[in-house]
């Protein structure tokens, strides 16, 4: 057998005395024999680096065990690739080590490949599989943040594509998983690997520039630790000072996004420094000392003591100047501060006597465990809950309040809309307007750190697609994508009801005059639980209304006379299951034809639309007689395209959109293309029908200047 490849791995020794620091003998002995199922299930099995696969159970528990995890979870990390890779079950491990152990490990087993078409969509499902499991147990996390950080840091002997698309996926995905849980310790650690396998010589040449910086200016930043440390003492503040390590990935991002700045040096590369004291009075009363000692910058002091980060992270933040113009960045923290800051949920199982406030980073938690819960029952599919939640996980935070003065945490770029929805679902849904900072602002404004928020709400209000366009956080995202699943669903369920009852209307019946016993025996041969999904899948064109029709029937009525073909009526406003198409921009008097579409149901056309003749996909499917219902209310509003040809002279725009104006006609969009001479003018006009559009393209006919106007099929025709 192969040697190990490294003289530094973990063994059963190592976590036996790690662990016996802080278990008692029976968790101690459960974490024993956790580790020889582990090593009977791995046996003779070795990784790509030459070690055996049992040192990776190890260096994973040992890793939660330097955390003084409990003993259900030092065992799952024994067993965390136990019933993926070996021939061991769930079962098995529930039989000697009971549910808890038996559920940590499965949520943290990945779903077979085999299952899925392609790794992007195997890695959604399993990612989506294990955060439904944090939801439950949030150890989940932890064990697989302590995977993923051996993982990455033996990527050496991997190929480069796959190191480069594992570093990646750290980056993505763990990076900002371990900062939401408050372990900045872990996620440092994760980016700094990462970051090395996934561009070896940037990661080389920034340590090596930054180890030159620390050498080259070493005696001026111990005097400026010298001095902060006596005027602290001198002040009867009692403070730890000390140079903190730069994230070199986080250095690269910064330099990377800086164009003027290829170099470290002591002009523009600041010193940074942390300050711990006993407690929070100590904090601010450190901070001004080191504001009367040094110049601070101004707006760049940060409380977030007052208001703490989205994961419970506090700390007093400023930017100071000396005299010899070097900047100081400081971090000021009480120790419990410091530790919650490094360790997130696990802070205060490392340091129980220190940590007087344990509770915090669990509340905040719990409150991040239901958003993310939430999110998983509104989306749709594993890719979409991996898409929103990697985007909430990654934003800056901004601080938002209610005209209450509650405050809420979102990320940087929210709207109105993202902040509706993280007061409630139904604040959301029923939102149509919004205050920030007592001025009437626009529903896709971007909120400013600090504002005071007011949503303006309606009863009969509801979410509009477009606003997915502008939202970012992952619970408005997934409540807006929910609520239009649903009501396209029951927009489904109409339209087919109606194109069934309109088929069976050809036999003189109606859908009422078919029996129970009929449509169950149809129900049953189609492979459907219901009326609904028969209805919905007709207006999906995945069945034909005619056949489902005569097997309704039962053959009973097909030697009846059919009548005239019937035509089935719309009003063009029924919802997301009729769709007018812009490639024709069909209004009522129009004369039309109508497609079945598996995804957007009825897609409505002109009957002279070039599309329907030059599309092959189209032309595949069912045409249907349709006509617009009679109506002459004019409350609803339809788009059509106007090219407005004119003379080109000054003030022609200006003219021809007054005029617009006072037929109280709304212009959608405008495009000016043409000559020095001549001018093409494109309008997306709102108009109640194809009458209305009449009368409005004569008048602009007799309007000066103007040469033509015509009716277009879209933009580019």
């Amino acid at each position: 057998m192969p040697e190990p490849a490294s003289q530094t791995l973990i063994n059963a020794t190592d976590l036996s005395e790690q662990v016996s620091r802080y278990m008692n003998e029976e968790d101690a002995s459960r974490v024993y024999n956790a580790f020889l199922l582990a090593a009977e299930a791995h046996d003779g099995v070795v990784r790509k680096s030459g070690e055996f696969y049992i040192f990776h159970p190890l260096e994973v528990a040992y890793t939660l065990a330097d955390l003084h995890m409990d003993a259900d979870t030092i065992c799952a990390a024994l067993l965390h690739d136990v019933i993926e890779d070996t021939t061991f079950t769930k079962a098995d491990i529930t039989e000697k080590f009971g549910n808890v152990v038996a559920d940590l490990v499965d949520g943290v087993t990945k779903l077979a490949g085999g299952e899925f078409t392609s790794r992007d969509e195997a890695n959604a499902a399993s990612f989506q599989k294990m955060m439904t499991a944090m939801t439950q147990d949030f150890r989940v996390v932890l064990i697989k943040l302590a995977d993923r950080l051996h993982n990455v840091k033996t990527l050496g002997v991997r190929k480069p594509d796959a190191k480069r698309r594992i570093a990646q996926e750290t980056l993505d995905i763990h990076v900002p998983l371990a900062r939401r849980m408050g372990m900045n310790a872990m996620r440092k650690d994760l980016q700094v690997n990462a970051f090395k396998h996934l561009f070896p010589w940037r990661a080389k040449v920034l340590q090596r520039a930054m180890d030159k910086f620390i050498r080259e200016n070493a005696d001026t930043h111990q005097e400026i630790i010298k001095t902060i440390t006596e005027a602290l003492y001198k002040n009867n503040v009692k403070g730890r000072v000390f140079r903190w390590h730069k994230n070199i990935y986080r250095l690269y991002l910064r330099i990377k996004n800086n164009k003027n700045k290829n170099q470290l040096d002591s002009q523009t590369e600041a010193l940074e420094l942390r300050i711990l004291v006993n407690n929070t009075a100590e904090c601010y009363a450190a901070l001004g000392v080191i504001h009367q000692l040094y110049q601070p910058k101004i707006g760049k002091f940060k409380d977030f003591i007052a208001t703490p980060k989205g994961y419970g992270f506090q700390a007093l933040q400023t930017v100071l100047l000396t005299p010899q113009r070097q900047l100081i960045l400081v971090q000021i923290q009480s120790h419990e501060m410091y530790q919650i800051a490094q360790y997130g949920i696990t802070a205060h199982r490392r340091y129980p006597d220190l940590l007087s406030s344990s509770d915090k980073s669990q509340v905040y938690l719990n409150r991040w465990l239901r958003q993310v819960e939430e999110i998983q029952q509104a989306t749709g599919n594993a890719a979409e809950f991996l898409q929103d939640m990697k985007a909430d996980l990654f934003l800056s935070e901004i601080y938002v309040s209610t005209p209450k003065g509650e405050t809420k945490v979102l990320p940087k770029g929210s709207t109105p809309i993202d902040f509706a929805y993280a007061i409630h679902t139904e604040v959301g849904d029923k939102c149509v307007g919004a205050y920030i900072d007592g001025e009437l602002s626009r529903l896709n404004a971007l909120i400013p750190n600090g504002a005071t928020v007011k949503i303006i709400t309606k009863d009969d209000a509801t979410p509009h697609s477009i606003w997915l366009n502008y939202v970012i956080t992952a619970k408005a995202r997934s409540s807006i994508r929910n609520w239009i699943n649903k009501r396209k669903s029951h927009e489904f369920v109409t339209l087919g009801k109606q194109i069934l009852e309109k088929t069976l209307r050809k036999f003189s019946l109606k859908l009422d005059n078919i029996s129970p016993e009929n449509m169950a025996k149809t129900l049953n041969i189609l492979g459907l639980k219901n009326k609904e999904k028969l209805f919905s899948s007709i207006a999906k064109g995945n069945q034909s209304s005619m056949l489902v029709a005569k097997r309704l029937l039962n053959n009973d009525a097909l030697t009846s006379v059919e009548s005239e073909d019937q035509v089935l009526l719309i009003k063009g406003t029924e919802g997301l299951a009729v769709h007018l198409q812009e490639c024709c921009h069909p209004i009522p008097n129009d004369a039309i034809v109508a497609q079945l579409d598996e995804n957007h149901g009825l897609e409505v056309h002109r009957t002279n639309c070039p599309t329907l003749s030059h599309r092959k996909a189209l032309q595949k499917k069912e045409t249907m007689s349709i006509a617009w219902v009679d109506d002459t209310s004019n409350e609803s509003h339809f788009l059509a395209p106007l090219n407005v040809q004119v003379q080109n002279r000054v003030g022609v725009l200006s003219h021809i959109t007054d005029f617009l104006e006072k037929m109280h006609v709304n212009i959608e969009d405008i495009n000016i293309s043409g000559d020095s001479n001549i001018k093409d003018m494109y309008f997306l006009l709102q108009v109640n029908n194809a009458n209305h559009l009449r009368k409005i393209a004569e008048s602009l006919n007799n309007q000066s200047h103007v040469i033509s106007v015509v009716r277009l099929f879209d933009k580019a025709k």
